[in-house]
Parts: structure tokens; sequence; C-alpha cells
């Protein structure tokens, strides 16, 4: 018993060009959906390391705005927080032109200084419990020899290393 092998070699070539061709066709379809001229290494070995170096500055400047973004609003709480405390002081300083004007008799004037009591205990409420994703907005220390105040720092990254 005899085997024989029958091939067609028109059918082979018809097959490898329509592989070729579905191959082809595959690359341009992703290239049209990623919008990407460089896919793959393949495509452009140094373009592509170029681009792939490129989308990971552009994913670090999307942090980098959204850090901007952040600090931006802890600002804007921090404003708002600086303007309750001036207009309380506000309150403060014309109750003590008042006080001073002497047409004011004691009870007046213990009213006075009882408003003017409740407005300070208030701002330094407020300044005791101003913070920002638990950052103490107004943190103060006190000098180690005791000669001033310090604020506390805080450092915004808004910019790549």
């Amino acid at each position: 018993m005899s085997l024989t092998i029958n091939t067609n070699i028109s059918s082979l070539i018809a097959q490898r060009s329509l592989n070729n061709a579905t191959n082809s066709l595959n690359l341009s379809m992703e290239r049209l959906t990623t919008g990407y001229k460089i896919n793959h290494a393949s495509d452009n070995a140094a373009g592509y390391s170029i681009s792939k170096m490129w989308v990971t500055q552009l994913g670090s400047l999307d942090i980098v705005s959204d850090n901007a973004a952040t600090g931006a609003d802890m600002l804007t709480t921090a404003e708002d927080t600086y303007g309750l405390l001036t207009s309380h002081l506000q309150r403060v300083r014309d109750l003590t032109e008042q006080a001073a004007n002497g047409t004011y008799g004691s009870q007046s004037l213990k009213a006075i200084q009882s408003e003017i009591a409740a407005r300070l205990e208030e701002v330094n409420r407020i300044s005791a419990n101003a913070e920002f994703n638990g950052i103490k907005l107004m943190a103060y220390t006190q000098n180690g020899d005791g000669s001033g105040i310090t604020s506390a720092g805080l450092n915004l990254q808004v910019g790549l290393y």
C-alpha cells in the first residue's frame, strides 16, 4: 500500500496571502481604534520607547494637576477660615470702640464685655479646629527657647521632580 500526499499549491498561496491581508487589516484596525501610529515596539522601536516615556510623563502631570487642585482647595478653606476670624475680630474691635464711648452704663459695658469674651473664645475654637484632610491649618508651636511662635510647614508637590 502506498501513501500519496496531494498538495494544492494554489490553495496554499491563497491561504498565505489571506493570512497576510488579515494581519495587515488587524494592524490597521488597531491603529484606527487607538489613534496611535505606534502601538508595539515592532512598529518603531525608538518611537515606541519615546512614546512610552511621554505617556509616563503625562500620567505624572495628571497627578501634578490633581495636587495643585487639592492645594487650591486647601488654600480656599484656609481663606474662608481667616475670613471668619476676621469678622469676629472686627466685631471685637467695634465693640471695644463702642465701649470706649463713655455713654454706656455698667450693665451695658458688662454685656459688651460678655460678647467680646464669647467672640474671642470662638476665635480660639476656630483656630484650634480648622483643618483640611486632617491637617491643622493654624498649627502654631512655641519656639524651644520661648522667644516666639513659628508656623508648621507644609509642602505642596506641583511639579515634576
